[in-house]
């Protein structure tokens, strides 16, 4: 859809990739995207070049972002969330970061049910919003609450979440949410529902599987009419960061819960 604009392909999987995840490295794009990584490779030299990515180093690791700095930024990230919108539904796909192996590696391992068990524990919730959007206005602000665990069986935990939510400097209001979680020890999957509708009526979210220790991810993005959404975990024992990204017509969006 950018090819005429950047040029190759390559690159333009490259620069959705990072506005979709907001970070990489070359292996995991080469993974994800099924691209010989010298190609991929080549793409990350020139937009770096270009100064329209920038690397830093994690570790051994070498990873990429969008440059901060880049002049061109909002115009960029709203052509990119067009494109992204526009893209059919299993193209959307290539752009989740779970990847088969990843499942057949992990599912049968302990990382999925420590999950579980931690789940269980969770009391307390604190929530930030933002949007990355310069030009649009947003879900921006943060909140925290109460969080009642109901376990309705060994594999159902159903979250009431209630607190409050503060916009801006002053302007504050309640909150109320209900979320279920089951497990599938077969598949090696947890799934994520919303229950706004009832529990007759569940609206799904996602389905999350791990990818490392302590790491779990959306095994795909849910479209809800023209929005994307995609989760990652990040857990131990003492929390759960579960951050949502949400790309639509109208959404380019970050929402964290931290559960303790």
């Amino acid at each position: 859809m950018l090819e005429g604009l950047c040029g190759n392909k390559n690159v333009q999987k490259v620069l959705l990739f990072l506005f979709v995840n907001s970070k990489c490295y070359g292996a995991q794009l080469q993974r994800t995207l099924r691209t010989p990584l010298t190609s991929l490779q080549n793409a990350l030299a020139r937009l770096e070049a270009g100064r329209i990515i920038v690397s830093y180093s994690e570790g051994k690791t070498k990873l990429y972002q969008l440059n901060p700095s880049y002049p061109l930024l909002p115009e960029l990230e709203q052509l990119l969330k067009k494109a992204y919108t526009l893209l059919p539904h299993q193209e959307k796909k290539l752009f989740s970061l779970v990847q088969q192996e990843a499942l057949e590696r992990c599912a049968q391992g302990p990382f999925l049910f420590g999950f579980w068990d931690r789940l269980k524990t969770v009391k307390q919730l604190n929530l930030h919003a933002k949007s990355r959007s310069r030009n649009e206005t947003g879900w921006n602000g943060k909140g925290k609450g109460d969080v009642l665990v109901a376990k309705e069986s060994d594999t159902v935990l159903v979250f009431q979440e209630r607190g409050s939510w503060l916009m801006g400097q002053d302007q504050t209001m309640s909150f109320s949410n209900t979320f279920r979680w089951t497990l599938d020890r077969g598949a090696g999957m947890v799934s994520l529902e919303h229950l706004r509708l009832g529990p007759s009526a569940p609206v799904f979210l996602f389905y999350l599987a791990p990818t490392g220790s302590n790491l779990l991810a959306s095994v795909d993005s849910h479209l809800c009419e023209e929005d994307a959404y995609l989760a990652q975990v990040v857990w131990d024992r003492y929390s759960i960061r579960l951050s949502w990204r949400v790309i639509g017509p109208e959404k380019n969006e970050e929402i964290e819960y931290h559960y303790f």
